[in-house]
């Protein structure tokens, strides 16, 4: 009985020894996650470097020439300056896109006003300044509208194809959220293809830079009118700011209503394609 209550003793500790021993073990098993979570982490990356590329550009075509034009403007003249900073933002955009096949829009809206402020700043000492003045900020948005609007031209010189600006804007910076094929499909190529796949993207695109194009051009006949009613340039220029932000929530508005509207209309343009192509695929086996 003694033997066999030591052995039951003994069974018993080696049991619960083995038994820490096992839960304390290192697991041999890698536990791998799971594709889909492989398929966010690598779109999540992609995108993040998107961002930085991004930011990056925005340092180098508006933050830099800004800095440098300030530090220049104190020593030689306004429009020397100004030309001098522009060269920049115009180098990257060469550079952008002979070299990674990329439009630079950053690049693109901080040489047009460069172009702009050089302009303005010849003709500043002319009669014509002190009118000029309060219309300087609505110049600005008037070539960049016209920059907008130009864009929607479908010029094509060779292998280019002139696209909207914001379409240039938009995939630069990974947004939009677009299903690929793959998870492994570039956002440059998934862009493309929703661009020649689906009218109802191709709409959205162009529908957003006409209306910013009309809206940052109309700001210059807006900025005359409060100078006309207006008896001094000061007033003009603070009435006339207070303007321009209130007419600028107009394009705002419009963008948010008419994006969430086309991409209900694109997400069902989706699922019925999914489906047909379900229903092909079974009617084949059948």
């Amino acid at each position: 009985m003694t033997h066999l209550k030591g052995s039951n003793r003994i069974e018993n500790e080696d049991h619960t020894s083995s038994t820490l021993l096992e839960q304390n073990a290192p697991s041999t098993v890698l536990e791998l996650p799971t594709p889909s979570t492989l398929k966010i982490n690598s779109t999540q990356k992609t995108k993040r470097k998107l961002l930085l590329l991004s930011l990056l550009m925005i340092v180098i075509d508006l933050v830099v020439p800004l800095i440098l034009y300030f530090i220049l403007s104190n020593y030689i003249p306004a429009f020397l300056a100004s030309a001098i900073s522009g060269t920049i933002p115009f180098v990257s955009i060469i550079i952008n896109f002979i070299f990674l096949k990329r439009v630079d829009t950053n690049g693109i809206l901080s040489t047009t006003g460069f172009i702009t402020a050089t302009i303005l700043s010849i003709i500043q000492d002319n009669t014509m300044s002190s009118s000029l003045q309060p219309l300087r900020q609505s110049i600005h948005l008037f070539t960049t509208g016209l920059v907008l609007l130009f864009t929607l031209i479908p010029l094509k010189v060779g292998s280019f194809q002139m696209r909207p600006l914001l379409y240039h804007n938009f995939k630069n910076m990974g947004m939009g959220n677009l299903k690929g094929l793959t998870e492994d499909e570039p956002i440059p190529e998934r862009w493309e293809r929703y661009w020649r796949t689906f009218v109802e993207f191709r709409r959205t695109i162009v529908g957003l830079t006409a209306v910013w194009g009309f809206c940052l051009m109309l700001d210059v006949p807006i900025r005359i009118l409060v100078i006309y009613k207006t008896k001094t340039p000061e007033q003009a220029f603070f009435i006339g700011s207070i303007v321009t932000f209130a007419w600028m929530q107009c394009p705002v508005i419009f963008s948010v209503i008419y994006v969430k509207l086309m991409k209900n209309l694109l997400e069902k343009r989706l699922k019925e394609k999914e489906s047909n192509t379900v229903a092909a695929i079974v009617n084949n086996e059948i």
